[in-house]
């Protein structure tokens, strides 16, 4: 599910080939995504994994907020600008990296 929240807010990325989804579009999708992941979580709530569980439960709380900022700065944002604030945005959900790579250790 963070996967394809990922991938939704990304297309928003315009390449040579494709000049990306609007940014508005991708951010409503994301938002969308990011609900379904929050509400999968209790799915793995479990004492073992708490400090994870935790800082992914953050992660998608940070990352939510990010792109409500984003989505009400209403700006044209060059190349550039997009690329950081997608970034900004997606950088808290590093937390399930993190944690997949914890517990695969496990």
């Amino acid at each position: 599910m963070i996967d394809q929240a990922q991938r939704s807010l990304i297309a928003a990325v315009p390449t040579s080939r494709d000049p990306g989804v609007p940014l508005r579009e991708a951010l409503d999708s994301f938002l969308q995504q990011l609900r379904a992941a929050e509400a999968a979580m209790p799915t793995w709530h479990d004492e073992r994994v708490a400090h994870e569980w935790t800082k992914c439960s953050a992660g998608i709380a940070e990352a939510r907020a990010a792109a409500e900022r984003l989505k009400d700065l209403n700006i044209e944002l060059t190349f550039e600008q997009l690329n950081a604030q997608i970034g900004d945005v997606l950088y808290s959900l590093e937390a399930f990296v993190d944690a997949e790579r914890g517990l695969r250790r496990r």
